[in-house]
């Protein structure tokens, strides 16, 4: 019986029973008794609630759905349904009665086994009892109402069967087939042929053991286990009465087709935004292309046969290059982008390459087909990387309908290997060549700069790759901008970047050599890929591609994104255009190539004198690069490499690298400010010259001087209520590359001071604002104030034995 005690220092104590409770008390007592009733409730049915893993493939939406399931040990198989159908919400979209659960492994997309006959069974013994995880999940598996359930039996073997059309060059969608592992070959060509309605006569199995591994099951007594089968497999079944069976397979039809198939990537490919260009341009293009297709439908040559009589005219075209080059002009480069000169939709067809690269929207214009030869010029500043300049219009080149590189010989589609079907170009050879080499686009990790598109033998390096491309407008692709184009690109990811660039071309609207091709990232971000003869294997399915115009760059060339430095700025880093560099150029020539660009692009009028190009790290000023120095030689560079710009008041100062260059800015405290930076240019790294050159710059005298480096990041921002006592004031060394300085390279920060001038006194409101300015100051970039106005007093740590002394004085 519930009781509590009172204690009264006048009465012995006595006890009360719980009738002599209040009311509210009885509630409570009685609410605590209920909770712990429904917890043991709980945990009472969670030690007896199985919990898998749930899937269903919609019947509609066609994707693979996946969830939880609960249910207690004791609920039948026919409840247990009842649950999955609504935690899958297919009410309304499929009956009840046409649902089931099987046991599933996701792994290996493998039925283990259905349960005929048992829905009145609990599912505590069907599922083996209960368990903190399981080896299986579950699958809600639907049909139509018409349709009956297949039975599925524990030792059984998943089958998923391709039916491969030959004539078509389409594959079918997989159709499910159960087996068993002591099958013969001969006896699963029987199953087969009866489950897909095909004649075993002359049917040919290829099974796929996983990427790349295709295996032709010709041995008609070998067991299905001896042939490497397991729970889950994928088969590729050929049936026809042609002659390409007499072939080695390696060297059949069918194994071409497969090997396309396997290779085949999906890209979407975003197309530069549509500006307006003439309306004659864009006539010309479209007749261009028109008039190609017209005379390919007329034409009884093959795929094959277009595709051998370009390679010969590429051969043709590059030896033709080299012997113009032998001949004396050594001012031309000859490893330029050569694939623009391939007769496509766009040269071929009285549309040659202008003259001028300069104005983008004059590009295609008639030209004589017999001299198809483009003319570049060097200058960067005319033609690189103007987002604002008029291109053809994409759409011309694409109707209603999907457009395509070449037409066939009939005006018919030439199918994907994955049932997609359009106008194609294909040429699947098989080659080795490039296995085990590096094969990535990304210039992030290690470049050597851009490739050329022929090898040393002038043969080109499409030859021997594979060609398979197909692209139709996709305008509904998912972030991209209104107004923007974007292609669905279906292509053999072993085709080299050059080759696919001259794919481009004719939706693009400018040949290969003007256009500028970037990976997109999860993040968003924006790598060029610049190696023309590397391929698309480090890709897949639905990754997204940029198309910038702009010159690709050619071997030897690197991107620069040049930022103009801004010493005495809020934000001292400016981003002003991107520029080309070259392998052996030197600065001056980059800099003469710089001024029209920042004339046209930024509206800077430079002389060449009147500034000067430096390293940037991140956003520290560092190496200031001399007119005489060669890039890859005293200078390293690299892919997306960046430099400073910074323009200067007077001639150039440093003229060797011996020299070094400072950036000072003086500490008044009087005045709690600090000075404009103004660089000092040291010949040698004394302190002692430090010293002098401040005070010749500042007035102060050489014994009233003290230095501090800066600290952190340009432009080394501090608080004034923080710099005159935090930072590290005439340091005792004699020579600036060693410790504490450290300063070994040109941009370092020095402030400096007159010890002479006193400290302003400042009230504690006068205090409390300044530190308020200063905090929104520094926010903005990135520093933050610590000031407190008690200094604090240094720790002193006294060992055994110590004077009585040192500690009285303390």
């Amino acid at each position: 019986m519930l009781m509590y005690r009172l204690k009264n220092p006048a009465r012995n104590a006595r006890f009360l029973e719980a009738s002599d409770f209040p009311e509210h008390i009885k509630s409570l007592v009685q609410k605590e008794k209920e909770q712990e009733e429904e917890e043991k409730r709980q945990r009472e049915i969670e030690r007896n609630t199985c919990k898998l893993k749930l899937f269903c493939m919609h019947p509609v939406k066609q994707i693979l759905m996946e969830n939880k399931l609960e249910v207690h040990k004791d609920k039948t198989m026919k409840e247990a349904v009842e649950i999955a159908y609504k935690i899958m919400d297919l009410e309304g979209v499929v009956p009840l009665d046409c649902c089931r659960l099987v046991k599933y492994d996701e792994f290996h997309d493998y039925l283990e086994r259905s349960y005929e006959d048992e829905e009145d069974r609990p599912m505590g013994l069907l599922l083996g009892g209960i368990k903190s995880s399981y080896m299986f999940d579950l699958l809600l598996e639907t049909k139509r109402p018409d349709q009956v359930f297949q039975s599925y039996k524990p030792g059984e073997v998943m089958v998923k069967v391709y039916v491969v059309d030959l004539k078509t060059e389409t594959i079918a969608a997989p159709v499910s087939v159960r087996a068993y592992l002591s099958q013969s070959i001969q006896e699963f060509k029987q199953l087969i042929s009866k489950s897909i309605d095909l004649p075993p006569e002359h049917m040919r199995i290829v099974l796929e053991r996983c990427y790349n591994d295709l295996r032709l099951l010709s041995v008609p007594n070998k067991t299905l286990k001896a042939e490497g089968f397991f729970r889950s497999n994928k088969v590729f079944v050929e049936s026809s009465d042609s002659t390409d069976h007499q072939l080695s397979f390696p060297d059949s039809h069918l194994w071409k087709l497969l090997d396309r198939h396997a290779n085949t990537i999906r890209l979407y490919v975003s197309l530069p935004e549509h500006v307006p260009g003439s309306h004659a341009s864009r006539s010309t293009c479209l007749k261009s292309c028109g008039d190609f297709c017209e005379r390919v439908k007329g034409s009884s040559k093959s795929v094959d046969a277009i595709l051998e009589e370009s390679t010969e005219k590429l051969k043709s075209l590059s030896l033709q290059q080299q012997e113009e080059s032998g001949n004396g002009d050594s001012s031309k480069s000859t490893e330029g982008s050569d694939f623009e000169n391939i007769d496509s939709p766009l040269n071929e067809a009285d549309s040659s390459g202008s003259a001028d690269n300069r104005e983008l929207e004059n590009r295609i214009l008639p030209a004589d087909p017999e001299n198809n030869f483009p003319s570049e010029e060097r200058s960067d500043s005319d033609i690189n990387n103007d987002r604002s300049t008029s291109s053809v219009d994409s759409d011309i080149l694409s109707s209603s309908h999907s457009s395509d590189t070449l037409c066939n010989a009939d005006n018919a589609p030439i199918p994907l290997a994955n049932g997609l079907d359009t106008h194609s170009i294909t040429s699947s050879r098989r080659s080795k060549a490039n296995e085990g080499k590096k094969e990535t686009w990304d210039t992030a990790e290690e470049d050597s700069g851009t490739d050329s598109e022929y090898d040393e033998s002038g043969k080109s390096r499409g030859e021997a790759q594979y060609m398979y491309f197909k692209a139709e407008m996709n305008s509904g692709e998912e972030g991209s901008r209104e107004g923007q184009k974007c292609l669905l690109v279906n292509v053999d990811k072993r085709i080299t970047l050059s080759a696919f660039k001259q794919q481009l071309e004719p939706f693009v609207g400018v040949s290969s050599s003007q256009f500028k091709v970037f990976r997109v990232y999860a993040s968003n971000q924006e790598f060029e890929s610049v190696r023309l003869n590397e391929t698309l294997s480090s890709f897949s399915d639905d990754n997204k591609i940029t198309i910038r115009l702009g010159r690709a760059l050619k071997k030897g060339e690197y991107r620069v994104k040049v930022f103009q430095l801004l010493v005495n700025e809020a934000e001292p880093c400016k981003f002003l255009l991107d520029a080309v560099f070259a392998k052996g150029m030197s600065v001056r020539q980059s800099k003469e190539e710089l001024i029209p660009q920042l004339r046209e692009q930024c509206g800077l009028e430079l002389s060449i004198d009147r500034f000067r190009l430096r390293k940037k790290t991140w956003k520290n000023p560092g190496t200031v690069f001399l007119d005489y120095h060669m890039y890859e030689n005293e200078i390293s560079i690299s892919s997306n490499w960046e430099v400073f710009l910074e323009v200067l008041e007077d001639c150039e100062k440093m003229k060797s690298m011996s020299q070094l260059s400072l950036l000072t800015k003086r500490w008044r405290p009087s005045q709690l400010r600090l000075d404009p930076f103004q660089e000092i240019v040291l010949e040698t790294n004394s302190v002692l010259e430090l010293k002098e050159k401040i005070c010749e710059l500042s007035g102060i005298a050489l014994e009233n001087l003290e230095f501090a480096k800066g600290r952190g990041t340009f432009p080394c921002d501090i608080s004034v209520l923080e710099i005159h006592q935090d930072l590290d004031w005439n340091p005792k060394v004699s020579t600036l590359n060693a410790w504490p300085l450290y300063i070994s390279d040109d941009g370092a920060v020095i402030f400096y001071r007159d010890k002479t001038e006193e400290l302003i006194e400042l009230t504690d409101e006068q205090r409390n604002e300044l530190m308020k300015k200063e905090s929104s100051r520094l926010q903005k970039t990135g520093h933050r104030v610590t000031y407190s106005p008690r200094k604090e007093k240094a720790l002193k740590i006294y060992l055994d034995g110590a004077s009585n002394k040192d500690a009285a004085q303390d």
